[in-house]
């Protein structure tokens, strides 16, 4: 079921959304190809258009999936000017009197009012349904993380009421239960100690320690392992 709304939303929305964008502009017929062009021409062009400016959109998303915010505001201005450079083309071959830096600086004013549309609605269709539906295991779990600490998990540590979640690009707190946590992350790693979980692939080496198991993960933080879940930790050929 999770699968099937995923795939629905993946293909059905931009699909919408192109024919939607597409027959909007081909009845109203903007930058005058309601008297330039024929229906099937303001059809052909205008669906060129809305196509191509949807999968840059989605590929502008795609590159700035883990970046801040500075980052998705710089892909998104390079996509505007994509799409303007592109479309200014398109129109120096279809009309005699457009051309210059006047025309292509108004079609790219024109382009960034129409890219801020569509990514709204974008942005609001699709991340509800698709970045919370039928993704792998942890993914709900890191997108409880800042956007800049994102990245693959080394080690969570409960502090109090807190958890001090460790990954390869840095640490940061966030109110959550140890328990819970774990129970996001099912399958991605192992608890070794009531306060402590690991990823199993992030520890560098183990030691014994004053008569206790010691494991040193990628961040060169020691995390000690508990007797209760040694048995685990032998289990995955960390000791």
């Amino acid at each position: 079921m999770q699968f099937a709304l995923r795939e629905m939303t993946r293909h059905r929305v931009p699909l919408l959304i192109w024919l939607v964008v597409t027959a909007v502009a081909v009845v109203a017929g903007p930058f005058g190809t309601l008297d330039a062009m024929r229906l099937g021409g303001r059809v052909l062009y205008w669906g060129g258009i809305a196509g191509g400016s949807i999968l840059l959109s989605f590929g502008a998303r795609w590159l700035a999936r883990d970046m801040g915010r500075w980052g998705k505001i710089a892909v998104q201005a390079g996509f505007v000017l994509v799409v303007a450079s592109l479309a200014h083309l398109m129109n120096s071959l279809v009309f005699e009197i457009w051309g210059g830096w006047a025309d292509w600086v108004y079609l790219t004013g024109t382009v960034g009012l129409v890219t801020a549309a569509v990514n709204l609605v974008v942005w609001a269709v699709v991340p509800a349904v698709e970045e919370d539906v039928g993704k792998p295991e942890g993914e709900a779990f890191l997108r409880r993380l800042p956007i800049e600490f994102r990245g693959p998990l080394v080690r969570i540590e409960a502090q109090d009421h807190y958890l001090n979640v460790v990954t390869a690009k840095g640490q940061t707190l966030i109110l959550m239960r140890l328990g819970d946590a774990i129970a996001e992350l099912e399958g991605r790693g192992l608890q070794v100690h009531r306060s402590h979980w690991i990823a199993t692939d992030a520890v560098t080496k183990s030691r014994r320690e004053n008569g206790r198991d010691v494991l040193v993960m990628a961040d060169a933080a020691q995390v000690p392992v508990s007797r209760s879940f040694r048995s685990a930790a032998q289990d995955a050929g960390l000791l």
